[in-house]
């Protein structure tokens, strides 16, 4: 259940329509002018330490101040953005980061390596002093119920979810929203997937993290020989997980993780500064080789680890499971 190689991101701004005909003549200096001063402004920019690009402006709500201000952060390639507008409303903007060959006007431009997990890390690396006070990840595709083999249909929605539960800080003081669809088995390789995620008319459909129904809430453990968690790639995902993502000595022990397939989730700026910058810079470095490394498969089933030191699943499951198969490793 985890996408392909693509790396996705939403027009902010376009320029205002001419509303007169004549005397380009007589404004022909004025635009070599700003021209000028617009390459000589880009210049002075900071540059980010990956590709050499500028760093990404903010959101226009949450430059301006708003203290409940929403950044949605999509990563794309060639998804379609015309959903945007849906959902750009009440404090909530976007930030489009794009890795595609035509980027869509008013994204932001990033080299095509790490999948989603580089365009997410090098977000957080360089907003991380001027983070939104809650910010939704996510790829660009259009938000739609289930999963379809990865192509432009998965929309990553379980059970009665919608794009709009993300949008808004949780009830009760929750600082992130995570909604758990799918689990892996290392170094097997096994995959469980939320019945939700499956099936569109259960009848114990919810928008909790974990299904409402505990561990018959998700299907059998399946083994794919193909799927990108198994194999024996370096580094693999206990190496991966022990040395960048818990933390500590890598004890040999299976490891299961459950996350969001196709990473979506929302934090709280709060919950994202637990860690220090530098943790993410060193994740950063650690998915910017290559457009398909495998440390982006490892991000993605372990990003709820990444924001919850304080409950890894190395430690205690984040759901109820099934029980594994006789002599899974």
């Amino acid at each position: 259940l985890i996408l392909p190689a693509r790396h996705r991101e939403h027009p902010l701004g376009r320029w205002p329509r001419r509303t007169s005909t004549h005397c380009w003549i007589c404004w022909a200096p004025v635009a070599a002018a700003a021209s000028s001063a617009l390459a000589g402004l880009l210049l002075l920019l900071p540059r980010a330490a990956e590709g050499g690009l500028a760093v990404a402006p903010r959101c226009r709500s949450i430059s301006q101040g708003r203290q409940d201000g929403v950044e949605v952060v999509l990563a794309h390639y060639r998804e379609d953005l015309s959903w945007i507008p849906d959902y750009e409303s009440g404090g909530v903007c976007f930030t489009v980061y794009s890795k595609g060959p035509d980027p869509p006007p008013g994204a932001l431009r990033l080299p095509n390596v790490g999948r989603e997990a580089q365009t997410f890390l090098h977000h957080i690396v360089h907003s991380y002093d001027r983070l939104a006070p809650w910010t939704v990840f996510s790829q660009a595709v259009r938000p739609g119920w289930g999963f379809s083999g990865g192509n432009s249909q998965s929309g990553h929605l379980s059970d009665d979810v919608e794009f709009s539960d993300y949008l808004h800080p949780r009830p009760g003081g929750q600082d992130s929203y995570f909604v758990f669809s799918a689990a892996s088995h290392f170094p097997a390789g096994l995959q469980s997937a939320r019945n939700g995620m499956l099936f569109k008319d259960l009848l114990t459909r919810s928008k909790d993290p974990c299904p409402i129904d505990g561990a018959e809430g998700w299907g059998p453990w399946w083994a794919d020989a193909n799927h990108p968690h198994v194999t024996r790639a370096r580094p693999s995902m206990s190496e991966f997980y022990h040395r960048f993502i818990a933390l500590d000595e890598d004890d040999g022990k299976p490891l299961t993780l459950a996350f969001p397939q196709g990473a979506r989730f929302a934090v709280a700026r709060a919950r994202v500064l637990r860690r220090p910058r530098r943790y993410y810079e060193r994740l950063l470095q650690e998915v910017s080789h290559g457009n398909n490394p495998i440390q982006g498969y490892w991000m993605e089933a372990a990003w709820y680890d990444v924001f919850h030191p304080e409950a890894l699943q190395s430690l205690a499951p984040a759901c109820a499971l099934p029980p594994l198969p006789p002599n899974a490793s």
